[in-house]
């Protein structure tokens, strides 16, 4: 035993490190699938040439989905054909108001994170999901002097509600017969 250690330090010290040793919990197993549609923003991906430019004493603010905006739903008829994985990437049209405009399909080089076009009843679903969508509308906040650094919100500016377009990728797929959605890449 090392000097100057009590003699109920070794066990002590033992019991310590098994501790530090011990493996982590198992992981746990993944959520059923409930069939619902995965989304994603892919807007990160637009060049900053189709990007909103901001002066210095401006501010944006997102437009944020109403929480009733349901998701698309796959296509009932196309369970039987067993088809892979369909990626749908739109380009969905937000007007100052909040309603979706129009939405159109994006390709591969526009960010879309596929390379096969998919199935046109799976472009149609996506559609016409996205269509009934509503959203508090983005805004463009324009302060009267030099932006506030601290301010949360558009306190001391004037809103000014604008029209924006935002990208949305959907992904399709099938388990165990039934038709599911996850999340873009």
């Amino acid at each position: 035993m090392p000097k100057g250690l009590p003699h109920f330090a070794a066990p002590a010290a033992l019991a310590l490190l098994a501790c530090a040793c011990a493996s982590a919990p198992p992981p746990q197993p993944a959520a059923p699938p409930t069939g619902a549609v995965g989304v994603r923003s892919i807007d990160k991906r637009l060049v900053a040439a189709e990007r909103m430019q901001l002066a210095a004493n401006e501010t944006f603010e997102m437009p944020l989905a109403e929480a009733g905006n349901a998701a698309p739903e796959y296509p009932p008829a196309l369970l039987a054909q067993r088809l892979p994985p369909q990626t749908v990437c739109l380009s969905v049209a937000i007007g100052a108001d909040g309603a979706v405009s129009d939405s159109r399909v994006l390709a591969a080089s526009e960010g879309c994170p596929t390379q096969a076009p998919a199935a046109p009843d799976f472009v149609a679903a996506a559609r016409a999901a996205v269509a009934r969508w509503r959203f508090d509308p983005a805004f463009r906040c324009v302060y009267p002097g030099a932006k506030p650094i601290d301010e949360q919100g558009c306190v001391t500016g004037r809103e000014e509600a604008v029209a924006v377009s935002m990208a949305y990728s959907f992904v399709f797929e099938q388990k165990d017969g039934r038709g599911t959605v996850r999340v873009g890449e």
